[in-house]
């Protein structure tokens, strides 16, 4: 009988794991990883193999997700409680929507982009601002000099991408694709969640302790309850940016920050002295 093999991405639950083996990527038979996890009564929890873990002896790991080799679909988000994991695949449905827009774009379809970019921008306002800005921003503050410096960055992109989409919506309702607006839309938001997963959600990992995850759980449930959908409405009812016309405060607040951090693709942060 052939075996299957597993990629199983995990995330160690010892406490001083904090750098070397917190999260990780396992190739593993199937019969040995449900050996593995019979050590445990919890679904989604199983002991390491031996030598997987620096501290050389065996520890809890929990399953974040789980692919079979060869096969398309992942066996995974079972770490459903995992709420950086949850933003992480946040990003993607958001990826699926600007697909639907770029393609749009292309046809040159009017009325299609005036529904796609108000579920964009629905999507944007839950993920973003409400989870992101409203939910985890709290829990960083005063974290590290570095967490602080990776906020206002987000927190600018943020209010671009939402200035740059009512603009465009009301180039719409003028029937015009504003092309250039669109793209800077289209560029810079996957540029932004790429960052966000590489590097602004690895920071996130190493600051919150698991009471500040059940908070960030809790309260990113909250929003999914009460958040309020974006509706594209009759594009002939002239909508109003509430951005357009602070747009040069929003400009001089980003050439502050600018001029406050020399910053590297966020790689490197550091005072512009």
């Amino acid at each position: 009988m052939i075996e299957t093999i597993l990629n199983v991405k995990y995330r160690c639950q010892h406490p001083s794991c904090q750098v070397f083996c917190k999260k990780g990527k396992l190739t593993i038979e199937e019969s040995m990883f449900e050996e593995l996890s019979a050590a445990f009564e919890e679904d989604g929890l199983f002991k390491s193999p031996r030598d997987a873990c620096r501290m050389g002896y065996s520890q809890p790991f929990k399953v974040v997700s789980i692919e079979a080799e060869g096969a398309e679909e992942v066996r995974g988000d079972i770490d459903s409680a995992d709420p950086v994991e949850i933003l992480r695949q946040e990003h993607l449905e958001v990826l699926k929507k600007l697909d639907i827009v770029e393609s749009q774009v292309k046809k040159r379809q009017l009325e299609e982009l005036w529904i796609s970019t108000a579920a964009l921008e629905d999507e944007i306002m839950r993920h973003s601002i409400e989870k992101e800005e409203g939910t985890l921003f709290p829990l960083l503050r005063n974290k590290s000099p570095m967490a602080e410096v990776f906020m206002q960055i987000v927190n600018e992109d943020h209010k671009e991408f939402i200035s740059l989409l009512h603009s465009f919506r009301c180039g719409l309702q003028e029937d015009d694709i504003l092309d250039g607006i669109i793209n800077s839309v289209i560029i810079n938001l996957k540029n932004h969640i790429r960052k966000e997963d590489e590097e602004f959600f690895s920071m996130v990992d190493e600051s919150l302790d698991e009471r500040d995850r059940a908070k960030l759980l809790e309260g990113m449930k909250r929003v999914d309850e009460k958040h309020v959908t974006i509706v594209a409405g009759d594009r002939g009812h002239k909508i109003e940016s509430p951005f357009l016309e602070n747009r040069k405060i929003l400009n001089a607040e980003i050439d502050h920050i600018r001029k406050e951090y020399i910053v590297d693709d966020w790689g490197c942060h550091c005072n512009g002295e």
